[in-house]
């Protein structure tokens, strides 16, 4: 096996793809789901309109944030820090309460979301790893 793919390393390897595919899963069906006429036409265009149903977005929001915050909580567990994990839990309830709620708050839990990505990213290549000890 390579380096990159030893056992020990698939965890952080799933971490790496699994907070960026979550947050950017989420925010797709958020945006969705509020109907912006962009991606509507985007999604139309491309012969996907099924896909605008809250029966398809609600459960596919719901995954997408579930697979990013388990991306937070792995990354977590080998840099240390909680911050992008909080950040990611206060942009994924924004990014929700946009749907719901107000719809500035799409902006604001996709601004959070990517930022909690990107700092999370910037903790992993920073080389802070602490050992996993029981958390």
């Amino acid at each position: 096996m390579t380096p990159s793919t030893a056992p020990a390393d698939r965890p952080a390897h799933a971490a790496r793809f699994t907070d960026m595919a979550g947050v950017a899963g989420a925010v797709f069906a958020a945006l969705c789901c509020a109907g912006g006429p962009l991606i509507a036409g985007v999604i139309s265009s491309i012969g996907l309109s099924f896909i605008r149903r809250d029966s398809i977005l609600m459960p596919l929001l719901a995954l997408s944030l579930a697979v990013a915050l388990w991306g937070f909580v792995a990354s977590r567990r080998q840099h240390g820090s909680d911050g992008p994990l909080l950040l990611g839990v206060v942009g994924g309830a924004a990014l929700v309460g946009g749907v719901f709620v107000a719809r500035w708050l799409l902006a604001v839990g996709t601004v959070l979301l990517i930022g909690a990505t990107l700092w999370n990213i910037a903790l992993r290549r920073r080389g802070s790893f602490v050992p996993i000890t029981g958390r």
